[in-house]
């Protein structure tokens, strides 16, 4: 596959998604499997296998980047400063809080009912995580289209989110639902502030 960060490779926001859903697709397979093999040793491996012999897209052309693509730079800079001062910061700290406290819960989770939802919201709040770091990789003003589509993508993670919230415990379904409501409305915001910039172009 040709590298996706090349200058000029995808033109606008809806190409840039086109791209980012085949990883949804992924990360869609691994979920409706993760429940079946989560005791399991190496479940990565074998949840993986069990998909590719599927043929559900798992054994394309896609690669993960090495990790010296990234720039260098990064590497001197503590973590907490790299992400308190980049845009998307907002998104990567309120999905790793909320993954920290519902860890805690999910442990001690004995209804099997729960606990699936909690760790389908685990996932889905790695998912974010990871997708926030794209962004905050990217320079100001960079790739605007790019941001805008991930942006979008955080809206429909946030949303799937949401609806696993539902299905916890009444004890703490409120506090996880004002939280992810909360991170929503961010999310939207900075939808309209991409467009803005995308304006001004």
């Amino acid at each position: 596959m040709t590298d996706p960060f090349r200058d000029g490779e995808y033109r606008d926001e809806f190409e840039w998604e086109k791209e980012i859903r085949k990883d949804d697709d992924r990360v869609h397979d691994y979920l409706a499997e993760l429940p079946r093999y989560i005791d399991l040793p190496d479940e990565d491996k074998v949840i993986s296998k069990r998909i590719r012999r599927r043929g559900s897209g798992w054994d394309d052309d896609f690669d993960a980047p090495p990790d010296d693509d990234y720039d260098d730079d990064y590497d001197d800079v503590p973590e907490e400063d790299f992400v308190r001062h980049r845009d998307g910061s907002d998104v990567y700290t309120a999905a790793s809080r909320m993954a920290i406290d519902l860890t805690e819960y999910f442990a001690v989770e004995k209804d099997q009912a729960a606990a699936r939802a909690m760790m389908r919201a685990l996932t889905l709040l790695g998912k974010l995580m990871a997708r926030s770091l794209d962004v905050l990789r990217l320079e100001d003003g960079e790739l605007v289209t790019f941001r805008i589509a991930l942006t979008k993508r955080f809206l429909a993670d946030l949303n799937e989110l949401i609806g696993e919230y539902e299905k916890f415990p009444d004890a703490i379904r409120d506090t996880f639902l004002k939280d992810a409501f909360k991170m929503r409305d961010e999310v939207l915001e900075k939808i309209r502030k991409y467009r803005r910039e995308q304006k001004r172009r």
